[in-house]
């Protein structure tokens, strides 16, 4: 009898059902539900064996994979059905099925049920909690609730909630009885759950044992004890001992661990031992290699770490990189040996490397805490490109993790200089005007000190459908932190975001970023700067996706032509006549650009999604609808925040479930004109990488400068302001204006 029930209790591809075509079987076209308001068709659908033919065989008859009606097991889901009713609180429920005929060999199933009212909770009544002092937590936001239906999965999970949250509380043989009795005239059940708490126990101390594989165990027992945080005195409870073993494993030392109650003693004293039980892996490890490139010469790396520092369990990690060995000083003379790239590069002339060290203390089960220490020296470059040099920087941390809460606090600084063209500097590193360049080729120091938070509090962390996230993060430089007298900001976020579900098939999102910094004007030519990639931005697949990436906001243009124009406006001029003023200007109607974000000192962003699941595919398929709405800019200039500024791009997308995570396709549509921004003309790093301001309003006079060997003229422009007057034509297709976004994970 008991394997008959458990026969139609568990789904069909448990027992092996065979409901893949064979010849003469009668396929599933179509599985309908109707009657089911408690339940989605699609929650049922999972309960059952009979399964209809995938949607691709279904539409275009060929592809895709046929199932078939098992005359078996057929009868058999109609009672799966019954007993999931009934276990609900549907005790009157009855299912019906019609099978309609709809081409050969081909069947329409529909189980019609008829569901009947539940059988609600009564009175529910919690025994045995008179002398447990935190009585109104424990019975607090119980999953079953009177009015409710009487449903024995909530049943049995709210015992399971009373045992665990008393084993928490201090009382670790805490157990939950249930007694229920059913009026099936006025469907009420009255529900007892009498609470056995046992006496609140303490504990008396934390056993440890340490084991190695080979050889003695080499960490140190109090090491392992502080490492729980579990303390003589303290209450017993469950959760400080899985949060203790998984404090242990976070470490990397160890292969197993085990943290349990002392249940062999006998507790008349209402106190309890912890027994801890770890085994040790490797503690060091190391790596080394090398090679040769076209562009390297020969390079070297190596890696070591070390899990357990004078047997305290603090964990340092080496590591180094050398390249441009053979031709960069101290290690050149083997120029022979190396490709003819590697010798012509205007960068290569320096050893390549880099070194750092990064120091990890344990972090205690009961503080959380987990401090770091990095310093690092580095000198790297890109062929033909950069030389960045950094002889010294460094990074402190603290992060305190908990469950759905985190916090972080830093202090980083980096003192170094940038050596580049100016083209180059515009195009990779979207530092355009001169104060930009000028920041990057000093060296300077930049200290920045950060604090950060997370509260989070939904149902799923990667998907959520229900609750809420807190973000915020400031960062902070100037001279009273150790960052040069030019690099002074306070940089300010904030990010929350709300969810719920809108029936079972409708997640509603939105989410609200705020942002401001606190410093000069980006744009002005001061002492004072804000470095790049402290600014603001906004735009792309996570903010607003009717923009691409950083582009909604303050930009400039590197243009691919322009206009030589003579003081009076007529096109033309020679640069190299010391008798003739000229300058360059592009056009904006027939010049192609590439844009460049210069980021602002505001931002506010807004967003509104809807996540349907998808009528086909539903467990793989997820639709999206929804309307971005953002502004970036710069305060104290004469752009301003108002409603008509704010730009808003309306869109949808999908979302599909893959082994590498959710990928999500986004298309926003964006009916603005860009904005309006500076023009430059760069050129090619092979003959000097030159930066010309190139904007419609500029009068920044361009002149000879000299001659090279090559027998080529070297132009030189007026240093200055570059208006920001240079506006993209407006794009008159509708498929230009769209913004296709492709990425991993939900936008928010």
């Amino acid at each position: 009898m008991r394997r008959l029930f458990l026969a139609l209790l568990l789904p069909a591809t448990l027992w092996g059902q065979d409901i893949v075509c064979d010849k003469g079987d009668t396929e599933v076209a179509r599985l309908e539900f109707t009657g089911n308001q408690a339940f989605p068709a699609a929650l049922l659908a999972n309960g059952i064996a009979t399964t209809p033919s995938t949607w691709a065989r279904r539409t275009f008859k060929v592809f895709g994979t046929r199932y078939c009606l098992d005359p078996a097991e057929f009868p058999r889901d109609v009672i799966r059905l019954v007993v999931f009713y009934r276990n609900h609180g549907y005790l009157d429920v009855s299912v019906d099925t019609v099978v309609t005929r709809v081409g050969p060999a081909r069947v329409a199933v529909r189980f019609a049920i008829s569901e009947g009212q539940p059988t609600r909770v009564g009175s529910l009544a919690i025994t045995g909690l008179d002398a447990v002092p935190m009585r109104a937590a424990i019975e607090r936001a119980l999953p079953l609730r009177v009015g409710g239906a009487f449903d024995r999965p909530a049943l049995g999970a709210t015992r399971d909630s009373l045992a665990l949250r008393l084993r928490n509380a201090g009382y670790p043989d805490a157990d939950v009885l249930v007694n229920y009795e059913t009026d099936a005239d006025r469907r009420q059940a009255a529900v007892t759950f009498a609470a056995v708490a046992g006496p609140r126990t303490r504990l008396r101390g934390v056993h440890v044992q340490v084991r190695a594989d080979a050889g003695r165990a080499v960490v140190d027992t109090a090491v392992v004890r502080r490492l729980t945080g579990l303390a003589v005195g303290d209450w017993y409870r469950q959760f400080d001992l899985e949060r203790a073993k998984r404090t242990l494993y976070a470490t990397q030392l160890f292969n197993q661990v085990s943290v349990e109650p002392d249940t062999g003693g006998a507790r008349a004293d209402s106190t309890i031992g912890v027994q801890v039980q770890v085994a040790e892996g490797a503690m060091r490890n190391a790596r080394v290699g090398g090679g040769w490139g076209t562009l390297d010469c020969f390079r070297a790396y190596g890696d070591y770490t070390d899990l357990n520092v004078g047997s305290r369990a603090t964990r340092v990690d080496l590591r180094a990189r050398v390249s441009k060995i053979g031709v960069g000083a101290p290690l050149d003379g083997m120029e022979s040996l190396c490709a003819q790239d590697a010798r012509s590069d205007a960068f290569g002339g320096d050893l390549n490397y880099s070194a750092g060290i990064t120091i990890t203390p344990p972090v205690s089960a009961r503080s959380a805490l987990q401090p770091s220490l990095t310093l690092f020296s580095e000198r790297r470059s890109e062929y033909n490109a950069y030389l960045r040099t950094a002889p010294i920087g460094g990074a402190l941390a603290v992060s305190r993790n908990r469950p759905r809460r985190s916090q972080n606090a830093s202090y980083t600084l980096e003192y170094g200089d940038t050596e580049s063209s100016p083209a180059f500097l515009c195009a990779v590193f979207n530092a355009c005007a001169d104060a930009d360049q000028e920041s990057l080729l000093r060296r300077q120091r930049l200290a920045v000190v950060g604090v950060s938070f997370t509260e989070e509090k939904t149902d799923n962390p990667t998907s959520p459908t229900r609750g809420t996230v807190l973000r915020g993060e400031v960062r902070h430089a100037s001279r009273a932190v150790g960052s040069d007298d030019r690099l002074q900001f306070t940089r300010m976020t904030l990010d929350g975001a709300a969810y719920l579900p809108l029936g079972t098939d409708v997640v509603l999102a939105a989410r609200v970023r705020l942002g401001a910094v606190l410093g000069p004007r980006f744009q002005s030519i001061g002492d004072a700067y804000v470095p790049v990639q402290e600014r603001l931005y906004a735009g792309g697949a996570t903010t607003v996706r009717g923009f691409r990436q950083n582009e909604l906001g303050p930009v400039v243009y590197n243009t691919a032509a322009f206009d030589t124009v003579r003081a009076d406006g007529a096109p033309g001029g020679d640069p190299s006549d010391p008798s003739q003023v000229v300058y360059f200007r592009a056009d904006a109607a027939s010049a192609s650009q590439r844009t460049i974000p210069t980021g602002g000192n505001a931002m506010l962003v807004a967003n509104l999604e809807a996540r349907v699941r998808s009528p086909i595919f539903a467990d793989l398929l997820q639709l999206a609808f929804f309307a971005d709405a953002g502004r970036v800019w710069n305060r104290g200039t004469a752009t301003s925040l108002n409603l008509k500024s704010v730009q808003w791009t309306p869109g949808l997308g999908a979302r599909v479930n893959s082994l590498v995570g959710l990928i999500r396709i986004d298309i926003g549509y964006n009916p603005y004109q860009r904005a309006a921004g500076a023009a430059y003309f760069d050129t090619p790093i092979s003959v000097g990488g030159q930066l010309f301001c190139v904007s419609p309003g500029n009068s920044l006079q361009v002149t000879k400068a000299g001659t090279t060997s090559s027998g080529l003229t070297v132009l030189t422009q007026a240093s200055g302001s570059c208006p920001a007057d240079f506006t993209p034509p407006r794009e008159r297709s509708f498929v230009k204006k769209l913004a296709f976004q492709f990425s991993i994970g939900q936008a928010f």
